[in-house]
């Protein structure tokens, strides 16, 4: 029998579940044609500003622990099948990690899907956390992803 690496199949298994071919195919192309019509600056701020605004249409509960936190963020993803995420606090920063987000329907367009959803995602994550009662001057950011498809945000104090 064939030796299967149960994260990455579970991974790809919830990506399946997760695409709708004429909203996906849609959103990519919004996707596209916002950053074609804007220099990268500015359709970054646009999806950043879109992603804001579905954070206040979906509040989250209050939390008072980042248990708390990572669950009620996970309870709307669940709503969207957009995946999950792990939170994680230190002294300097707050760490998001998102796995299984949707992916593209076209495997060409990956680079630009990725920047795009993880850059609604930034907008949605710092409204979020806002809400929570983080600062306004504090802002959240991609960090990296990773081999195994996982963005990964720092919520952190740059002053």
């Amino acid at each position: 029998m064939q030796d299967i690496n149960n994260a990455s199949y579970e991974l790809d298994y919830y990506r399946h579940q997760q695409f709708k071919p004429g909203w996906h195919s849609l959103v990519e192309v919004v996707f596209a044609g916002i950053m074609a019509s804007a220099d990268d600056a500015d359709g970054r701020d646009f999806l950043r500003l879109m992603g804001s605004h579905l954070a206040q249409k979906t509040p989250l509960p209050e939390a008072q622990t980042i248990g708390e936190l990572e669950d009620g963020i996970n309870a709307t993803l669940s709503h969207f099948d957009w995946g999950w995420v792990r939170v994680e606090a230190s002294e300097k920063e707050i760490l998001l990690t998102h796995y299984a987000y949707p992916q593209t329907p076209e495997p060409d367009n990956a680079p630009l899907w990725t920047l795009s959803f993880a850059t609604v995602l930034e907008g949605i994550y710092e409204t979020w956390l806002l809400a929570q009662g983080g600062a306004p001057h504090v802002s959240l950011r991609r960090k990296h992803s990773s081999q195994d498809r996982t963005l990964v945000f720092s919520y952190r104090n740059g002053q």
